[in-house]
């Protein structure tokens, strides 16, 4: 790619402008995959000490299993508490229905690096190397729109990396290590990290499509903390040939747990060339500084809130979504409201086209036919004009709603995001809606509502259930 410099750079410095530069061009291209690791997964929860994310899971299961805490290294990890158990010989099946049971159970708050990651818009890739969710739930909550999900070993139908889904959803996250599932394997122990890694560079079942995409990317590794021999092996995995062949792709590494000194000699040996390691960099302030380089290259006038707008087809819809319809000038409002219903685990669709109207009309009275609730979203812009296009999904949605006279289930379900007085409101609510709107000004939904539409949602899947 034009613009990378080649040459050997192996600086504990991490005001390095020429990689900043690089790291920054290269993201614009949408060239950069992004990797991240457990040292991202930094939770801070109100009244308790800042941990990380798996550390908390290693202390729940340390409990669980009976070990003792004090025969444990001062910052010990799942695989060490897995291999401290006494009755743990080399196979950790017994113990993974254990952790899949302890994640179910926690309420994590998101890690501020996810949210800083997934805020920058030209990542579409992820790659991560943990079994939790937590990736992919920051990003739904920060775009608006749940990533297409894979793993390795396969967690789902999704088997490798996919461009259409990309495209269909925005975003993709795949985890190689596998994702935590009573059905399927996942890597908690150094052990299975062996046997993965293995698989996934010569077993029949490794993902051919998302190791040709790597190979073709720039990386950006933070926080992947595995042990020196398997990073070796995770940079052999993205390379078509030895590590000293030069490419025109590049690796920044960014971590506590990649900067052995034993590490950073083999780069400098072996991939002078193409591996940037910052071996002084924290990956939490690393991703700040990124995030902050970033903004300030590409300002905005308010913090990011969902993915850009698109002129193209509206995103598919899955069946049973909270749809939103809107003014096109309250689109900051309602991609809020979208990213607030998405975090408390709702499925929501709206048109996030620049300019919404006509010519995908059958897809759009399709979705509202197939929601499980219709919110209007109601503001002056809203009120100004009868002829937008918005009103006349309005129109379909009281259409709609008429099937649902004489139940015990609602479908309309009508908020103002602004000031608009009372007065104004009459007409829509009585004359259209048959109801109140609720007030969600600035786009915050009140938690009545977000109950309200969770149930409009349960309720529409049990019938589809009870249905099919």
């Amino acid at each position: 790619m034009n613009g990378i410099r080649a040459g050997a750079l192996f600086m504990p410095v991490p005001q390095d402008t020429h990689l900043w530069e690089d790291l920054l061009l290269a993201i614009e291209e949408g060239q950069v995959v992004p990797m991240v690791g457990n040292d991202l997964l930094h939770i801070e929860a109100p009244g308790e000490p800042p941990v990380y994310f798996h550390q908390a899971v290693a202390e729940r299961l340390a409990v669980e299993l009976g070990v003792d805490r004090a025969a444990l290294p001062a910052k010990f990890d799942i695989n060490d508490v897995v291999c401290a158990d006494a009755n743990f010989h080399g196979d950790p099946e017994d113990i993974s229905p254990r952790v899949v049971r302890l994640l179910r159970g926690m309420k994590t708050p998101m890690p501020e690096s996810l949210r800083l990651l997934a805020e920058i818009p030209d990542f579409h890739l992820f790659i991560s190397t943990s079994f939790d969710t937590l990736l992919e739930e920051a990003i739904a909550a920060v775009r608006g729109r749940r990533p297409a999900v894979a793993a390795f070993p396969t967690a789902g139908e999704i088997t490798d990396f996919d461009e259409a889904l990309l495209a269909t959803n925005g975003s993709m996250v795949f985890q190689i290590l596998g994702r935590a599932s009573a059905s399927s394997s996942f890597a908690m122990t150094e052990g299975q990290m062996l046997e993965q890694m293995h698989d996934l560079m010569s077993g029949q079942r490794r993902p051919q499509n998302l190791i040709a995409k790597l190979q073709k990317s720039h990386l950006l590794i933070m926080g992947v903390s595995f042990p020196d021999w398997l990073s070796r092996f995770l940079l052999r995995l993205v390379r078509e040939k030895p590590l000293w062949d030069s490419r025109p792709k590049m690796e920044v590494i960014v971590g506590d747990g990649l900067s052995q000194q034993q590490f950073m000699r083999f780069l400098q040996h072996f991939s002078p060339r193409r591996s940037r390691l910052y071996p002084l960099e924290s990956p939490v302030e690393f991703v700040a500084e990124l995030h902050r380089r970033w903004f300030e290259r590409h300002p905005v006038t308010t913090a990011p809130v969902a993915a850009p707008a698109s002129s193209e087809k509206p995103a598919e819809m899955a069946g049973g979504s909270i749809f939103l319809s809107y003014a096109s000038e309250d689109r900051e409002p309602v991609f809020r409201l979208a990213n607030q219903l998405t975090g408390a685990g709702l499925e929501v669709w709206c048109d996030r086209r620049l300019q919404p109207g006509a010519e995908y009309r059958y897809l759009i009275e399709r979705n509202i036919r197939e929601c499980s609730g219709f919110v209007p979203v109601i503001s002056q812009h809203a009120l100004g004009n009868d002829e937008r296009w918005f009103r006349r999904e309005w129109a379909l949605a009281c259409e709609r709603a008429r099937f649902y006279f004489g139940t015990d289930r609602s479908f309309l379900f009508p908020i103002v995001i602004d000031s608009t007085p009372m007065q104004q409101l009459n007409k829509l609510e009585h004359e259209i809606f048959g109801r109140s709107a609720v007030r969600a000004e600035g786009g915050v939904a009140p938690p009545e509502l977000i109950v309200e539409l969770d149930e409009a949602q349960k309720g529409w899947r049990r019938q589809f259930a009870a249905a099919g």
